[in-house]
């Protein structure tokens, strides 16, 4: 068995990882124009999905929202059981790789259902139940990170305009605004959570930066956050996203600089400051996927109050682990059914698993 790369790094030091984040030159100027072409446009409104209009690529999404540039994107809604008042919305987001049927997700959510939370699962672009109005993204052979960095640019003030063009900001988009289309379901006086693993949780990291001053998330999930701190991946070889990424900066060696710089654009560690919400993150001693420095970097660049974020430890991320690592996983679901669980406060409901978030597999016959 390979053990993935600990990068000569203690478990500490992995943890206690403090990225760059170095904002790109166009930084203000690409958000500006984001956030004017995200939130200037029609509200989005969270719609059942139609028969007629049903995505081959996932026919089981029940509802779909309309998002940047006019994409549909697929989704299912599952409300608390009838009868239960509806106490909070959470998004849920998805990873890179293979994703389950949108329809299948209920059952995962039936615990925080029941606590009367309403689960919006969603796929972004490009993924399946989001494929319909973007069918270049099935035609592009280097993966789904990469689309749209090619876009052209003559100069470099283009590059805030050709950044619009990529893959990851659009999908940005589609975060925020499903965050938005529930929003306006469930009451706007409602919370909004939101949960991410890997692919996710970079995602929701990026997206709930960009709701700060709309609609900030009052909790956010991350497991193994991925998608940052390019700058140190660059030199670390690794898989996922950034062995696509690696693969087409070579490809394209001319645009290395303004590929990078793209990067940089829609980094989480730099967006991270931003992020005020409670958070529950999960993080990894090693992983051969997501680079456990990278994703502590994340979660060690969050706004928010050191008092208000916790740090759950597995002893390896996307690769198995054996028994021990399963049953921490496995540990952590539960964990987070606390930290979401609308009727308590979280500073309260943590309190019973501190004792937990580094080491151990259950709670004291006390606390079960």
């Amino acid at each position: 068995m390979h053990v993935p790369d600990d990068f000569g790094l203690s478990v500490v030091q992995t943890l206690a990882h403090a990225p760059e984040r170095t904002l790109a030159p166009t930084h203000s100027a690409f958000w500006t124009a984001w956030q004017q072409a995200v939130f200037a446009g029609n509200k989005p409104a969270l719609v059942e999905r139609r028969e007629q209009h049903a995505d081959p690529s996932d026919p089981t999404a029940s509802h779909e929202f309309e998002s940047f540039r006019g994409v549909r994107i697929g989704a299912s809604l599952f409300p608390p059981p009838k009868g239960t008042p509806v106490r909070a919305g959470l998004v849920a987001l998805h990873g890179y790789g293979p994703v389950a049927p949108l329809g299948s997700e209920g059952e995962r959510w039936e615990k925080l259902r029941a606590f009367g939370v309403a689960v919006l699962c969603l796929r972004v672009r490009g993924f399946p139940g989001s494929m319909a109005d973007v069918p270049q993204f099935a035609r592009w052979p280097l993966g789904w990170i990469t689309f749209g960095l090619d876009a052209p640019m003559s100069c470099p003030s283009d590059l805030a305009q050709a950044g619009l063009a990529w893959s990851l900001p659009q999908a940005i988009a589609d975060v925020v605004n499903g965050c938005r289309s529930l929003a306006r379901t469930i009451g706007g006086e409602v919370p909004i959570f939101m949960h991410g693993e890997s692919f996710g949780g970079g995602l929701a990291v990026l997206a709930a930066a960009q709701l700060e001053d709309h609609l900030p998330p009052a909790r956010l999930v991350i497991a193994l956050p991925s998608l940052a701190d390019w700058p140190w991946r660059s030199t670390h070889p690794d898989g996922g996203s950034a062995a696509e990424v690696s693969r087409f900066l070579k490809l394209n060696p001319p645009r290395h600089e303004h590929i990078c710089q793209l990067l940089r654009l829609a980094d989480p560690v730099v967006h991270a400051p931003r992020v005020r919400a409670t958070t529950l993150a999960k993080l990894a001693e090693r992983d051969d996927v997501v680079p456990a420095p990278t994703a502590a970097g994340v979660y060690n660049s969050l706004g928010t109050d050191p008092g208000h974020k916790w740090r759950f430890v597995v002893p390896f991320g996307h690769f198995d682990g054996g028994i021990r690592n399963a049953r921490r996983v496995l540990l952590f679901e539960r964990v987070v059914h606390s930290f979401l669980d609308p009727s308590q406060s979280p500073d309260l409901s943590m309190r019973e698993w501190e004792g937990l978030m580094w080491y151990g597999e259950r709670r004291s016959v006390g606390l079960a």
